[in-house]
């Protein structure tokens, strides 16, 4: 008997029965009024926390000691693995990753169980009794469908090893921020059907959902960001977001969250989307469930995906489940959900703020859309269409264009309503810099309406998100007396949140221009030289040197084969970059992409090599992507940005401000 296995796999049961009790006690002691139970429901989800801790702390301990009788241990490791590539291995595979869904849920949830449920008096047990239906629900999938700790019938000699694409330090950190992303939006789920079964459809459910998900939020995008990266830095194919439809399963609980970050704004200042509001909370957990089926249903093609297994259908029914009951939960409190106070003028930032909840969530169904397109191609005209990034770049290329200049408009638009001559003081200086910018790049030759578009559209916000620094700092230097970069720093210590929410749109801004400049304005070399050959790449002399040979004798690898190209200048070496390509002992077949990018503020060299013959003729693929570091920079900005709209403090002196521009007290995304 193995006893780690035994040990792990009666951990998952027992926190499974832990689950239904934290159901169980919770509906009974909400309908008898009964504490005792109350109480018990609460312990039970930290019981679910502490025995997914166990199960996930026994898997790791297997795969440190090689223990190769545990099939999951078998598939992804091996005793020639370095350590921080067996603890990558832990959420690599289907059960692996499964495992660790379900435990960083359970952590999530016992945190809010902690924190937010005493909070919550009129809807505690409904949270509770939530909280652990969901988490039963991927309990039984761990448990019974994709055990990691089924044994292997016979225990071989050594571990199959990493599949080769993710074999790379990047697993360290992505894998984990997106899981960890998509299982934290069942928290605002969570609280959004505590608060339509318990009846309490007003602000309270939002400021306690808010934070929670605005964690979310960040979390998820750090993980999407990290996606991205490691696509540019492993795959090599020139690009960092290729529409595939697990990057898309991803991306998509991401918009409705983000659109509900915007849209709890509007209800909290004027009572109004109430409905809308959970419509957002509700869908984002769906999709964020559709993307489980999607990677592990087999149903579309994807290098992310797993391979189709059993539990793939099991997800689809939970899938349905959890939408089913989210359209019956608001039916049933669809009376209720009067707004407060009806629009004063569609002039407002209210307005401002909902088209943009709008543009997101369009954006959302045409990616959902498109990911589904091949699965509906297939059942009506028995053809598998695929839709391709083209198809992406024409329809939600315009919607993103319209989201990112809608940032900018609900900035700079008031509340409530506004008279013509306050209109004209707020959009005149944004504007006229705005047309001066676009001319001039317009004069400096970008002639692409694709790109001037985009690039306007960020200069807006970045404009608008300035103007609305300098008012507040203003306001506090007049009010205080301070000095002006005293002020400018207590604007964020006073009011992070909006400040922030301004940082986070800067992050937008940025990575829009280099998205724009990236898709754009990319240029590629094809060379086929020998060795000793110099060609010309994005305005550089490269010298093909020779095709290296090394052999780590770790993780699995075979030989890496690197590519020699010498950068040259006045005839001078200036630098070197080895690309190449990485081979597998055990999977020979599947070679991967060795990528070297020389990179600066202005661009990325990136190389890759595409193949070679008996005679060293080397194909070599080089790529000049302008300003591609923004992407990663402005990405920062965002994540800075979300990290101190997410931060507790407030300053406990409040200033009180007289402006004819705006009072920085006011609330903003």
């Amino acid at each position: 008997m193995n006893f780690v296995a035994t040990l792990g796999a009666s951990a998952l049961v027992v926190s499974l029965a832990s689950a239904f009790l934290a159901v169980g006690a919770s509906v009974y002691g909400h309908r008898f009024h009964h504490r005792g139970a109350v109480a018990i429901g609460r312990r039970s989800i930290y019981a679910v926390a502490g025995l997914n801790t166990l199960a996930i702390g026994l898997l790791a301990y297997a795969l440190m000691t090689d223990d190769f009788s545990i099939a999951h241990v078998a598939n992804v490791s091996s005793s020639n693995m370095q350590t921080h590539m067996k603890w990558a291995s832990l959420w690599s595979g289907q059960p692996g990753s499964l495992l660790f869904w379900t435990w960083m849920m359970s952590v999530w949830m016992a945190a809010f169980t902690f924190i937010t449920v005493p909070k919550i008096p009129w809807g505690g047990p409904h949270a509770v009794a939530t909280a652990g239906s969901v988490i039963a629900a991927f309990l039984i999938a761990a448990a019974f469908f994709a055990s990691p700790f089924r044994l292997s019938p016979v225990t071989p000699p050594d571990g199959q090893g990493l599949n080769p694409l993710l074999v790379d330090p990047g697993m360290l950190i992505h894998p984990p921020f997106l899981l960890t992303g998509l299982v934290s939006t069942s928290i605002p789920f969570i609280v959004g059907a505590a608060a339509l079964m318990a009846g309490k459809i007003d602000n309270a459910w939002i400021r306690h959902a808010r934070g929670w998900a605005l964690g979310s939020f960040i979390v998820l995008s750090v993980g999407n960001v990290l996606g991205g990266w490691w696509a540019y830095t492993v795959l090599g194919w020139g690009g960092y977001w290729g529409w595939d439809p697990v990057e898309n399963s991803a991306i998509l609980p991401l918009l409705p969250l983000t659109a509900f970050l915007h849209a709890l704004i509007v209800q909290e200042r004027r009572g109004m989307l109430k409905a809308w509001n959970l419509v957002l909370v509700l869908a984002a957990f769906a999709l964020a469930v559709f993307g489980t089926f999607n990677v592990r249903s087999g149903l579309v093609a994807s290098v992310h995906s797993f391979a189709q297994s059993e539990v793939g259908p099991y997800f689809l029914v939970l899938l349905g489940a959890v939408v089913v009951a989210s359209i019956v939960l608001m039916v049933w409190r669809l009376p209720r959900m009067h707004a407060d106070y009806e629009f004063e003028s569609l002039v407002s930032r209210e307005t401002g703020l909902i088209l943009n909840t709008y543009v997101m969530v369009a954006i959302a169904l045409v990616v959902l859309g498109g990911t589904l397109f091949p699965v509906f191609s297939e059942l009506f005209r028995n053809v598998r269409i695929t839709v391709g990034p083209p198809f992406y770049d024409d329809v939600v290329g315009p919607l993103l264009i319209i989201m990112v200049t809608l940032i900018s408009v609900g900035t700079i638009l008031p509340w409530r309503k506004a008279a013509p001559g306050l209109l004209r003081r707020r959009f005149t200086l944004p504007l006229a810099l705005t047309a001066l910018v676009t001319i001039a790049l317009a004069v400096l030759g970008i002639r692409d309406p694709f790109a001037l578009a985009g690039l306007a559209a960020a200069t807006l916000v970045l404009v608008a998100s300035a103007r609305e620094y300098a008012l507040g700092t203003r306001a506090i230097h007049a009010a205080r007396r301070s000095s002006w970069p005293g002020a400018f720093g207590s604007m964020f210590n006073r009011d992070p949140r909006r400040y922030g929410g301004y940082l986070v749109h800067i992050g937008v801004a940025v990575m829009a221009i280099s998205v724009v400049a990236t898709h754009v304005y990319q240029k590629q070399t094809r060379a086929v030289v020998s060795p000793g050959e110099t060609f010309q790449a994005a305005g550089h002399t490269m010298r093909f040197d020779d095709l290296v040979v090394r052999r780590p004798g770790v993780d699995g690898i075979d030989s890496d084969i690197l590519a020699r190209v010498s950068l040259i200048e006045d005839g001078k070496v200036v630098g070197v970059m080895e690309p190449g390509r990485r081979f597998f002992t055990n999977f020979p077949d599947q070679p991967t992409a060795i990528v070297d990018v020389d990179g600066n503020l202005k661009r990325d060299l990136y190389m890759f090599v595409q193949g070679w013959d008996a005679n060293r003729l080397t194909e070599i693929q080089v790529f000049e992507n302008p300003l591609q570091a923004w992407l990663w920079i402005g990405a920062g900005i965002y994540a800075a940005g979300g990290l101190l709209a997410f931060a507790p403090f407030r300053s406990r002196r409040r200033v009180e401000v007289t402006s004819t521009e705006a009072a920085p007290g006011t609330q903003t995304a």
